[in-house]
Formats: structure tokens, C-alpha cells, sequence
């Protein structure tokens, strides 16, 4: 099915400030916030050793959320509105169904892999059937969710807080998701964007690149001149971003993940 959403980067002196009073929100977009509460994210994306997922604008994932694993498959990433992207994506949790569909899915766009076990843990799995690992990454989610009557939510608003696992050490960043989860999620989004940051200012940024190329633009960036400055404390500064946005934007334009 298709994810439509909108995501922001928080690029002030104080993201935990900020974040946590996005967090605490009750109302956005004309609509009552509800605490979704908190969940506990890893997330390992594999690829082939050339990069034929990266080529294309696909990503495969396996996240590991509070306990339960899923496997996710996404696709390119397409302008629907000011600041919201869609995407084609498949998530189900792991089992040997979900396994098989996915080597078969991706055999049809031309990356065949060597057939292995599913066995229990997915990583290992995908692994023995010739990907390797692209990025590893935790990620401290905060849910909250936008009424759209009878108890159900017309979109999920998520603040993380990223801790990327790069062959430099950790770098952590902060970052907002509003993803649709009902046809009026569709109007909600830009709404919802355009309160925050009339609400906070130069603090959030418009983002329209995944997390994944996100990290693989903060590795480019500390390996370039100076990018060693762009992390204090493990936490990459307000100056960092507009030449990570530039990295990005020499990428693809709306990039999975």
C-alpha cells in the first residue's frame, strides 16, 4: 500500500527541548492529539553488496519494534504536496511467507538471491541469501495520534530520537513523521506541517529524504573536510544539516527508507 507523509528535522540549540514539546501536544491540524505512547526501534537495512536496492530507489528493511520483527519493503519516494511524500511500501511481520514474498518480489525487479532458511532471526536470513548490511540504527519513537472520530486516527505524528550505528561512532539526530493512516490523513498532513512550523520556527525543517539516506549523507559528511565538527556530544549540530541537505538533494530527491 501506499505511505503518504510528511517529515521534519529538528535543527535548533535544543532539539530534546523541542522534541519533547512536540510529544506533548494535544491539539494540531484542527484536530485532538492522543498519546500513542513510546516504542523502542531497530532498524537493519540490507542491500546487495553493489547496491541494486540503492540504484533503483527501493529499501528493505528489518525492524525490530519493542520485541516483534517486520520486514518492509519500500519503494521511490514521490511528491503528493508541499512537503508530502508517497510512497509504495509493503510491512508484515517476519514469517517464512513474508520471507518467501519478498525474495520473490524482488526477483521480479531483477535481484535474485540464493535460496536460504528463513530461520528466526530475519537479519540472518537475508544475510545467508547474499545481502549485506547497508545501515543499523536505533530509534526512541513517541506516538501520538490524530482523531478523526469513533476512535480511529487519521494520521500518526512520531518524534524520534536516531542513533545512527556508523563506522565513526553513534551520531543521534531528531526528527518529526505525520503519516496518513486514513483517506483525511491526505488533508491533515500539510495542515499539520504548516502549524508546526509556524509554531517553532527556524527549530524544524522540511526533510524529504528518509531516514536511510539521511545516515548514509551524515557517513559522506563527517568523511568530508570539517565534518568531524558537525557532531558535538554525539549529536549532529544545527550547522550540519544545510550541507547534509545538500548531499541529499545531489542524490535522489525523495529518497526511501
Amino acid at each position: 500500500m501506499p505511505e503518504r507523509e510528511a517529515k521534519l528535522v529538528v535543527t535548533g540549540e535544543r532539539p530534546p527541548v523541542v522534541a519533547g514539546e512536540i510529544a506533548g501536544l494535544t491539539r494540531l491540524g484542527g484536530r485532538a492529539l492522543r498519546d500513542g505512547g513510546a516504542a523502542a526501534i531497530r532498524d537493519v537495512y540490507l542491500d546487495t553488496p553493489a547496491g541494486a536496492l540503492r540504484a533503483r530507489g527501493d529499501s528493505l528493511r528489518v525492524r525490530v519494534q519493542n520485541g516483534r520483527p517486520f520486514l518492509t519493503l519500500k519503494g521511490p519516494g514521490r511528491s503528493v504536496g508541499p512537503g508530502v511524500i508517497e510512497r509504495d511500501e509493503l510491512e508484515t511481520p517476519w514469517s517464512p511467507e513474508a520471507y518467501a514474498r519478498c525474495l520473490d518480489i524482488l526477483a521480479t525487479r531483477g535481484i535474485s538471491l540464493r535460496p536460504a532458511a528463513p530461520g528466526a532471526d530475519p537479519v540472518d536470513a537475508l544475510l545467508a541469501a547474499g545481502l549485506s548490511r547497508a545501515q543499523e540504527r536505533e530509534t526512541h519513537r513517541r506516538l501520538r495520534y490524530a482523531d478523526g472520530g469513533a476512535g480511529r486516527p487519521v494520521a500518526e505524528l512520531a518524534v524520534d530520537e536516531v542513533t545512527y550505528r556508523l563506522a565513526a561512532g553513534a551520531v543521534g539526530h531528531h526528527e518529526v513523521e505525520i503519516e496518513a493512516k486514513a483517506p483525511a490523513g491526505a488533508d491533515f498532513l500539510p495542515l499539520a506541517v504548516t502549524e508546526l512550523q509556524a509554531r517553532f520556527g527556524s527549530a524544524l525543517t522540511p526533510w524529504r529524504h528518509g531516514k536511510l539516506a539521511t545516515g548514509l549523507a551524515i557517513e559522506r559528511l563527517l568523511a568530508s573536510p570539517g565534518g568531524a565538527a558537525m557532531v558535538v556530544d554525539g549529536h549532529l549540530t544545527p550547522a550540519a544539516y544545510p550541507p547534509l541537505a545538500a548531499l541529499l538533494s545531489a542524490g535522489s530527491d525523495a529518497s526511501p527508507g
